[in-house]
């Protein structure tokens, strides 16, 4: 009765939601046109599951934080698992994009079709996974009831329970009640996410707290020549005092740009990276800039036509895909979605290059690497813009300080390192037994 309910709903409510929006997008402004046909269950033609040997894993990460957190786990399974098939799913272009860039020796990449029985049945049917893993909290029913009628084991990994999110899934934990019983290993980031799903009746059997494979995947590399080439892009000297703010949104551009005038009073030369969260966003720091009477700012795109920064001390990073390099140039990190009500955002990533890391108090979504961060001292929270100048300021002034703090949070991730081998393993012992066979290190591995 709860599937027929679902599906009603999704048909008569959802469906022309999804129309009135994707449809205008992808023919006005071009966007999903890489996507679409992939969310309403087509396969790209580089992919064909029939010939892909067993076991086959699925693993699904929906966007580019999720790609990253599952890159450490896809290498630890392969040595689990040397003669299986991966295939991996995202939801958004960017997070492909992302896992095709970090990710070798994968056998196919997929969008994940929309939750309809018409898109997700064909796709399960074809790729006929031996297991399918989903990266953090995305539960869609259909997709799961497909999985589980064609025999597939499922799990979830990296499993988080926000506290925005909590209320929602306790108030609807009847109808999540089929879609949970038929997850076999629910692999938590911490001791309080396995209480919540616990309390969503998920049986205490199925649930092992493995940690966060995100502290495995910023320590993955942090390459010096990354350094140098960002160095390079945007004319940042060795030496140069540098403030990073990463992942910004509107209502916290505005702050930062106020944060870093009145840096600048005591520091004329600091130079201010400011990446928002969505490049599409540049034009309204470019007009909040000029409303405040500021020098226009380089961008990071004009550096492809071979710009200059030509002293110009605030630079926008109008590219995706390069926030992790450009921590490499911090001497102070801001990290945003943090201001504004969004959950913050990964701030593991600049800590693995040994900065500091400034966040606002909206950290729902982070909390275990905020709270990490805050014991070493190498975290701190900021509650707006004459807090975080305050803060800025006082590791300006005190540069041993900051390395030292910078180190210490370095140093406390390397304490959290093996998440992804943990998870991997138990994993591996879910794969079908008619199909272990063929991957016998899987169960020596495993013990």
């Amino acid at each position: 009765m709860r599937a027929v309910i679902y599906n009603l709903f999704l048909h008569t409510l959802v469906a022309p939601l999804l129309a009135a929006y994707y449809l205008p997008q992808v023919i006005f402004r071009g966007k999903y046109r890489r996507s679409w046909r992939g969310k309403f269950g087509r396969l790209p033609q580089d992919l064909t599951p029939d010939l892909l040997p067993r076991p086959r894993v699925w693993l699904h990460a929906v966007s580019v934080g999720e790609v990253v957190a599952l890159s450490p786990l896809l290498n630890a399974l392969k040595k689990l698992l040397p003669t299986a098939s991966f295939v991996i799913s995202t939801g958004t272009e960017t997070g492909q994009d992302k896992a095709r860039d970090l990710m070798i020796g994968v056998d196919g990449f997929l969008y994940l079709p929309l939750d309809f029985p018409a898109f997700v049945n064909p796709v399960v049917d074809r790729i006929s996974p031996d297991l399918f893993v989903m990266i953090e909290t995305e539960l869609w029913p259909n997709l799961i009831r497909s999985l589980k009628r064609r025999g597939a084991a499922i799990a979830l990994a990296n499993g988080r329970i926000s506290d925005r999110s909590f209320p929602r899934y306790r108030k609807l934990r009847g109808f999540f009640a089929p879609t949970l019983q038929s997850i076999d290993l629910f692999l938590m980031s911490s001791e309080l996410d396995a209480s919540r799903i616990e309390q969503l009746n998920v049986p205490a059997a199925r649930i092992r707290v493995t940690g966060n494979t995100k502290f495995d995947a910023a320590l993955e590399e942090t390459p010096r020549e990354a350094e140098e080439r960002m160095r390079e892009l945007l004319g940042i000297e060795p030496g140069t005092r540098t403030l990073v703010a990463g992942s910004t949104h509107p209502g916290e551009y505005e702050t930062v740009l106020a944060a870093y005038e009145e840096l600048t009073k005591n520091f004329p030369d600091l130079v201010l990276i400011l990446v928002p969260r969505h490049v599409e966003k540049t034009p309204l720091i470019l007009s909040f800039m000029e409303e405040r009477g500021m020098k226009a700012p380089f961008l990071r795109s004009a550096a492809d036509r071979g710009e200059k920064r030509d002293g110009r001390n605030v630079v926008i990073v109008d590219r995706t895909g390069e926030l992790f390099q450009v921590f490499s140039l911090a001497t102070v990190v801001f990290m945003g979605g943090s201001l504004v009500p969004r959950g913050g955002q990964n701030i593991l990533e600049p800590a693995a290059w040994g900065k500091v890391v400034l966040f606002g108090p909206s950290m729902e979504d982070f909390r275990d690497a905020r709270d990490t961060l805050v014991l070493t001292g190498s975290g701190i929270e900021v509650r707006g813009m004459e807090d975080l100048a305050r803060q800025v300021s006082e590791l300006l002034n005190h540069p041993e300080k900051n390395v030292e703090l910078g180190r210490r949070g370095r140093d406390e991730l390397l304490n959290h390192r093996g998440s992804a081998r943990k998870t991997a393993q138990l994993l591996a012992e879910l794969i079908p037994a008619r199909t272990r066979i063929m991957c016998p290190s899987a169960g020596s591995l495993t013990k």
